[in-house]
């Protein structure tokens, strides 16, 4: 059973990373894995999501918040 969002810990993707496609077996889900330095890490989303967080990201960054 998949929750609808499970999280296990912080992960910045950069430039440097290695990304590649993986089957799933859940159908309609997008699983990507990210590899840089022998370390993975596998993210599974919607098609639907994917899209938004692609909006997300052409959208005007928000200001950062002072410290």
């Amino acid at each position: 059973m998949f929750d609808q969002l499970t999280i296990g810990s912080w992960v910045i993707v950069g430039e440097h990373c290695s990304v590649r496609r993986a089957p799933l077996h859940r159908d309609g889900y997008l699983t990507f894995v990210f590899e840089s330095g022998g370390a993975e890490f596998e993210f599974a989303l919607t098609p639907g999501m994917l899209r938004r967080m692609v909006d997300l990201g052409a959208a005007p960054p928000l200001p950062e918040e002072p410290d």
